[in-house]
């Protein structure tokens, strides 16, 4: 009987559980909880167990880089809110002030160079925040070689994945619309992740696009007990977040620092799991 009980397991059940009592609760998050319910009770005793050892251990890295790490990606996301919301009104104005087919043509030729532009600072501010965080997890220095490698990468990885993006985007039905975002943005935040990882440990471009695949796909499996107690936390810590008193700006600050630490954590914890995996 003990070689088929474990925490982990009596965990799997209670999500399991909690999913069917209270589905209406969990709404659009109730594949999540079944998900990570029969994957900590499927799952071998000892995987899920070591797992579940490595997991509270990743606990032990909330501290000062912690905080740094989070503070990077909230100058990354103010970076973001600041220039979008920029061109966005700019494009607005433009499209306002068009008088005739000549006009047109003119704001769609301006169009292309502003989002060009726009597109190359916010690739430029991201590959130096997300550098400077991956930099920060795994206890390197910068310099100009990696921040230069890390910006061709990130060039490219963005390429590879425009049209995944505009496929889940564009490519469903309404209905559908956010249950394809989140997917995406699932899959492009674990992808990326171990992207990143693999490129900061060795500085090769080619091998981390390579392994991004290799590593976070092919081999996803050994990422399933992970995400599960990943599930766990994110839904606590939702809990708290639905806390907030609801008036608009209070809820934006409280989804930045929700994103912010909890990401802060998720690279921690996602960095020791990907350790033992290569």
């Amino acid at each position: 009987m003990h070689k088929l009980t474990s925490l982990p397991r009596i965990i799997g059940v209670i999500l399991l559980v909690l999913s069917m009592l209270a589905h209406e609760y969990f709404g659009s998050y109730v594949v999540a909880v079944v998900l990570a319910g029969l994957v900590l009770l499927i799952f071998p005793r000892k995987t899920a167990s070591s797992g579940f050892i490595r997991f509270l251990k990743s606990f032990k890295l909330i501290n000062k880089r912690f905080v740094l790490i989070a503070f990077y990606d909230m100058l990354c996301l103010s970076v973001f809110f600041f220039v979008v919301p920029l061109f966005s009104a700019w494009f607005t104005k433009s499209i306002a002030s068009v008088a005739n087919v000549k006009g047109l043509l003119h704001m769609l030729f301006l169009l292309w160079i502003y989002f060009f532009a726009v597109t190359l600072v916010l690739l430029i501010a991201y590959s130096v925040f997300k550098g400077l965080i991956w930099l920060a997890i795994l206890k390197k220095q910068p310099g100009a070689r990696f921040f230069k490698r890390f910006f061709l990468l990130n060039l490219c990885w963005w390429l590879i994945l425009v049209i995944p993006f505009f496929i889940a985007v564009f490519g469903v039905k309404q209905y559908y619309l956010f249950y394809a975002v989140v997917f995406f943005a699932v899959i492009y935040t674990h992808l990326t992740s171990v992207l990143h990882y693999v490129f900061t440990k060795d500085l090769l471009v080619g091998r981390a696009l390579k392994q991004a695949f290799v590593i976070g796909l092919v081999r996803f499996k050994e990422f399933l007990v992970p995400y599960s107690f990943m599930v766990i936390v994110y839904l606590v810590l939702l809990q708290v977040f639905w806390l907030v008193p609801k008036d608009t700006k209070t809820m934006l600050f409280a989804s930045l620092l929700f994103t912010v630490f909890f990401l802060a954590w998720y690279r921690l914890y996602l960095s020791v799991v990907l350790r033992r995996i290569t």
